[in-house]
């Protein structure tokens, strides 16, 4: 009876902890309506939009280019820039905002779920 009763509150609190985290979600396949808004940099010295100076169209290139990881891959793997661009896009017919780097690392964010990018092949997309 006692391992029954410690056994239902383990999993009780496992649920109601599990409550609050957003659901699982793949990342979305079809993106369009890729529209810049805004640069922005806590460095402006060091991190210019020459840095980061994207279109609509080099940012949908960005997407389409990346790979989706962790954040913790993304903080484990890539460098932090300090200045990026970001926006808004439809995904999967949902809009969404997403940031570019200019380390080349970015996210989309569609409501609760959120995916990390990486693009390795997309240097002449942030250079000058």
């Amino acid at each position: 009876m006692v391992i029954q009763l410690a056994l239902s509150t383990l999993l009780v609190t496992s649920l109601l902890g599990c409550a609050g985290l957003p659901p699982h979600s793949n990342p979305p396949r079809h993106l369009d309506e890729v529209f810049v808004k805004d640069f922005r940099s806590i460095a402006p010295l060091d991190c210019t939009t020459a840095d980061v100076a994207l279109t609509h169209t080099e940012a949908a290139t960005f997407f389409s280019r990346a790979r989706v990881l962790s954040s913790r891959q993304i903080a484990d793997n890539y460098p932090v820039a300090p200045c990026f661009v970001e926006g808004t896009l439809r995904a999967d017919g949902e809009r969404c905002d997403w940031r570019i780097t200019a380390a080349a690392t970015g996210f989309i964010r569609c409501g609760p779920n959120e995916w990390h990018f990486a693009c390795d092949d997309c240097d002449e997309l942030l250079s000058d």
